[in-house]
């Protein structure tokens, strides 16, 4: 199988660089993206580590290929993050890095590997699949800003795709490692939406939210809840992709405000 940069190409034909849902079916067998990008998160909260403040992820990966006509492989990432302290707890619930006592801590961001598959449908109309996710526990939770926990993601997925629109997501169980005990898990409800229009051409607009919800009254420390809601713009001009997003948290553990931002360069496979 050759690969080589795509030339111009329709937007429902191409991969996404930090879409909420990738748009499982619209990429051709073979395409393939990589993608850099940098986020900031404005009052994010850490409940083990006890942190509050602003935190920056950069660079923050994004990996996606289309392993069949209608199946998605991703890993996504943030490479470093830094937290600017703004409040902390007296008594956290780990022990931390004594490096975190200063205004700012550091650490490597958690990636994500997922794999998407739709194959009731056609590429437009209504379509039908899973997603399967893990989160690798990268960060240490002794620098503040990570659960160092790994969370699977298993959920049914459905889109409807026409030439200028499309709503695609998934909603299912995540299975969250409890941080502070051993064996022990918490689970979720996941979801994730997201629709989009392309008015002509080079640009594409999306909304869409995703997060997670505890099916306990009282959640393990670390493993809350989150939600987001999310707008993005997209500019593509051949095999580049330049996107910027602003969002919006809705739980205490996603912070207020966060923007984003990036650009991926798009590789062609069979046509």
């Amino acid at each position: 199988m050759a690969i080589g940069v795509a030339g111009v190409a329709p937007a429902t034909a191409q991969l996404r660089r930090d879409g909420l849902v990738q748009h499982v079916g619209t990429a051709r067998s073979g395409d393939a993206l990589i993608g850099i990008g940098v986020a900031r998160v404005a009052n994010a909260a850490f409940p083990l580590s006890g942190l509050t403040g602003d935190l920056t992820s950069a660079p923050v990966i994004h990996a996606a290929w289309a392993i069949g006509p209608r199946v998605v492989f991703e890993m996504k990432g943030a490479a470093r993050q830094i937290l600017a302290i703004d409040a902390r707890d007296r008594t956290p619930a780990v022990a931390l890095d004594p490096a975190v006592l200063g205004e700012t801590t550091r650490d490597v961001g958690d990636f994500e590997l997922s794999v998407s598959f739709a194959p009731l449908g056609g590429p437009k109309g209504f379509s039908a699949g899973g997603h399967l996710a893990v989160k690798l526990p990268n960060s240490d939770e002794t620098k503040g800003i990570g659960p160092n926990t790994t969370d699977v993601t298993v959920a049914a997925l459905f889109s409807w795709i026409s030439t200028r629109w499309g709503a695609t997501g998934w909603f299912g169980v995540g299975i969250l490692e409890a941080p502070l005990q051993s064996f022990e898990q918490n689970d979720v409800f996941a979801y994730a939406f997201e629709s989009w229009w392309t008015p002509g051409g080079d640009w594409r607009f999306s909304m869409g939210a995703r997060g997670r919800t505890s099916t306990r009254r009282i959640s393990p420390l670390g493993a809350g809840d989150l939600g987001e809601v999310r707008a993005t713009i997209e500019w593509r001009r051949g095999p580049v992709a330049v996107d910027a997003g602003v969002g919006r948290g809705v739980t205490e553990m996603s912070g207020d405000w966060n923007l984003r931002a990036g650009a991926a360069l798009l590789l062609a496979g069979n046509p």
